[in-house]
């Protein structure tokens, strides 16, 4: 179990610490456990008088700051209903009244598609070193996403199916190998496919993420360019060639078609050329 140094508190302590209790029972994924460890923590240290004893007010004053994105808030606002309600469950309460029940909502923004243009993944997939070139086959063929990557091991690859054990939310898939994918892994030895270059352990979900990007600046001097945008090159790809928004969901693993909403708009050169086909009249 995490332990919180959060405050001298230790009911608060102890409250948080059964919530994330609670969601691994539930099956939540680490990386949600140790999203909601942050911000409880940082929650609880803030507050004049700890997450335990706090007002509809004391939180209205800490999330609705302009200097936080609508992406931040959006999270926090989630992580702060979740746990709240949790502590006042009327049949096992922690908490008198629950403050955040009158919270006004806040939503995550509409989604874009943030995809690398199709001369950054021929390089990126034809000029990285390993292991940056397999990682960035696995997310531009495969659609895997940084925690995929980082879980994968050589053993979960046949030449006909690539199986994805946890995947995003804990959730299995499987995907069949691209051929890429499959010429570049075959003669990789058992194990971890995402071994840190520089330790030689398996490569956490960050370390996939951030050892990427930052190869890519320094290497192919491409600032910018990560393996998530790989993975959108995929959908928007996929997306725009098929014109199949189920079959770019398949391919992409999402479990709702909400997620692949996004692949679906015009892109900006698209919305151009639209506009270039408007009649144009004379002082316009």
């Amino acid at each position: 179990m995490n332990r919180l140094h959060v405050t001298d508190d230790a009911q608060a302590m102890e409250i948080i610490e059964q919530y994330l209790e609670h969601l691994r029972r539930l099956n939540r994924s680490a990386e949600t456990i140790r999203g909601r460890t942050e911000i409880l923590g940082r929650l609880n240290r803030d507050l004049p008088h700890g997450i335990g004893r706090t007002t509809k007010e004391e939180l209205s004053d800490w999330l609705y700051r302009d200097s936080w994105s609508q992406n931040t808030k959006a999270g926090y606002y989630c992580a702060i209903k979740s746990f709240y309600l949790w502590a006042t469950d009327p049949d096992d309460p922690w908490i008198d009244g629950n403050p955040a029940a009158k919270l006004e909502p806040v939503k995550f923004p509409p989604g874009r598609s943030r995809a690398v243009t199709d001369d950054q993944a021929r390089r990126i997939l034809t000029e990285s070193a390993a292991p940056f070139r397999v990682w960035a086959l696995l997310a531009a063929y495969n659609g895997l996403r940084c925690i995929e990557i980082s879980r994968l091991d050589r053993e979960h690859i046949t030449e006909q199916q690539l199986f994805i054990v946890k995947g995003k939310g804990g959730y299995p898939r499987a995907h069949d190998t691209d051929v890429a994918v499959w010429a570049a892994v075959k003669d990789l030895p058992p194990g971890p496919i995402a071994i840190h270059p520089r330790t030689g352990e398996r490569c956490t979900p960050f370390e996939v993420s951030a050892e990427a990007a930052l190869y890519f600046r320094r290497t192919l001097k491409m600032p910018g360019a990560t393996l998530h945008r790989l993975r959108h090159w995929l959908g928007a790809t996929v997306q725009r060639e098929y014109r199949d928004i189920r079959v770019t969901q398949r391919v992409l693993g999402h479990r709702s078609l909400t997620s692949t909403q996004i692949y679906t708009d015009a892109t900006d050169e698209q919305q151009r050329a639209a506009r270039a086909t408007l009649p144009r009249f004379p002082g316009v």
